[in-house]
This record gives C-alpha cells, sequence and structure tokens, in this order.
C-alpha cells in the first residue's frame, strides 16, 4: 500500500483535476507527502535526504545543455569557495618560463596565487609571473581579460582578477618562472573563485523547495506533518482529499478486525475508481 501512494503522488499534480491557480500548492503538498512515504519506506537518512536533492532538482527544471532553468548564479557574500590548481615551477627566470593552465565554471573571479608552503613541511619560494591570460564565456559569448602581473610574488601572496560578472565557463594560463636554486622548489596556484547557485523565486515551485530545503537536515515525522498542516487545504482540494481516502485506506487495510480491512479495501477501490 505504502508503494501504492507513493507511485500515485508521482504522477503531474495538475493530472488530479486541478486548476491551474492551485498547481503550486497541489505540487507542494504531494512533494511532501512524497517525503512522508519516503519516511515510512526506508529509516535511513541518507536515502531519505537523496530523495529530496532528487526532488529539488525535477523543481528547478533541468536543462538539456547543463543546468537549471530555475536556478541563478551570485557572488557569495562571504569567502568564496574555489577551484584549485597547483603547478611545481621548473623554468628559471630569464631562461625559460613554464605555462600553466586551469579551467572552470560557474565562476566571478580568478586568483593567481603563491601559498605560503609547497606541503605542510616544507616552505615556498618566490615565482615570477609574466601576464596572464582569461577567456571566458557568458550566456555563449566568448569574451577575454589579460593583467599582465611581470613581477616576482613572493610565498603567501595572491592577484585577483574580477571578471565583473559570473561567467559559465572561464579558462586561465599563465607562464611562471623562478630562481635557478629555487627550481621545482617553488609552488604556483590559480584559483577559479566560484558563484553560488540561488533559487530563483520567479520558480513556480518556489515554495515547495523552500519547504524542502527547511526540512531536509531535521527530518523527523512531526516537522514533514507541521509542513502539510500548515497548508491548510480545505476539502475541496481534490489531491489532498485523494490522499487523505488513501491512508484512511491503508489504515483500515492494516487493521487486526475483518471488518475494518473489508472497509479499506472497499474505500481503496473506491478512490482508484474516481481516477478512471
Amino acid at each position: 500500500m505504502k508503494k501504492l501512494i507513493l507511485g500515485l503522488l508521482l504522477l503531474p499534480v495538475c493530472a488530479f483535476g486541478i486548476d491551474t491557480a492551485d498547481c503550486a500548492d497541489a505540487t507542494k503538498l504531494a512533494t511532501l507527502y512524497q517525503v512522508r512515504a519516503m519516511m515510512l519506506r526506508s529509516s535511513a537518512s541518507y536515502d531519505v535526504d537523496n530523495f529530496i536533492d532528487k526532488k529539488l532538482d525535477e523543481l528547478r527544471v533541468p536543462l538539456d545543455g547543463g543546468g537549471f532553468r530555475y536556478v541563478r548564479w551570485v557572488r557569495p557574500s562571504r569567502d568564496p569557495q574555489y577551484d584549485k590548481r597547483g603547478h611545481t615551477v621548473v623554468g628559471v627566470q630569464g631562461t625559460a618560463s613554464d605555462n600553466f593552465e586551469s579551467s572552470g565554471n560557474n565562476a566571478f573571479a580568478v586568483r593567481v596565487a603563491v601559498p605560503g608552503k609547497r606541503s605542510l613541511f616544507s616552505g615556498n619560494n618566490a615565482v615570477y609571473v609574466g601576464t596572464v591570460h582569461v577567456r571566458y564565456t557568458v550566456e555563449g559569448r566568448e569574451r577575454t581579460k589579460d593583467e599582465a602581473i611581470n613581477n616576482w610574488m613572493n610565498p603567501d601572496t595572491t592577484r585577483t582578477i574580477d571578471l565583473g560578472t559570473i561567467a559559465d565557463h572561464v579558462e586561465v594560463s599563465l607562464d611562471s618562472s623562478t630562481s635557478q636554486k629555487n627550481a621545482k622548489n617553488a609552488l604556483v596556484e590559480i584559483h577559479i573563485l566560484k558563484a553560488v547557485a540561488q533559487d530563483d523565486p520567479a520558480n513556480p515551485n518556489s515554495d515547495t523547495i523552500t519547504s524542502l530545503k527547511r526540512i531536509r537536515n531535521t527530518l523527523t515525522p512531526e516537522i514533514i506533518d507541521d509542513e502539510i498542516a500548515s497548508l491548510e487545504p480545505g476539502d475541496s482540494f481534490p489531491l489532498y482529499r485523494f490522499v487523505s481516502e488513501l491512508r484512511r485506506a491503508d489504515t483500515l487495510m492494516r487493521s487486526k478486525k475483518e471488518e475494518d480491512q473489508q472497509k479499506g479495501d472497499k474505500l481503496l477501490k473506491d478512490t482508484l475508481r474516481r481516477l478512471r
């Protein structure tokens, strides 16, 4: 019976004859019932979290080319996460240089860094950085930006190149070298500073997404029930009435009394018949 309820809830919500204006609320209610049913099926929080994550992606409307219709990328309000790629410098300044490349997605800036240490127990050395070449794509249009550093960068120093936008994809290259005595003992890094994904409030299912994110890390039956109760749907709400009858049928069919079992079986058949 649990599998039946969950399977029916996976059907398109508006297929139940709900007016277009009510679809967002119906989707929220159906989604919360899906989560509730999933909790009954599995005691592992990982399974429920994974189910919620997949549902969130579905509600954000995936695009064929990747990404989501209702997700936008913004600058983080705190220290950003970043993709890091390091290079041990071999080229000797004045004689040769190393070309070093990196790339990433959803970036708002590029940072060249000479870290204070090469490893946990090894200090770093100065690196000479030439011109940084940045090529990035924004909404299908390619742009370029060059930053001529042409100077020594000491350990524990950085240089940031702001793109002035959120790039869908960015590719970075630079030339680096060091002194002869520090060849193979100097480390330079390229950091791709990442924008953060933000749910677009224009999404018709924005309220459902907010609820799912709110309950994701505090999953208990009571919290799910509170979210469902907060909708306060009336008797005229078709999906709510339909699911309520299924749950009632499930309870009756689990009874030890044969009379209740028969009532539950009849209620289930009558409820499913109305879907035809």
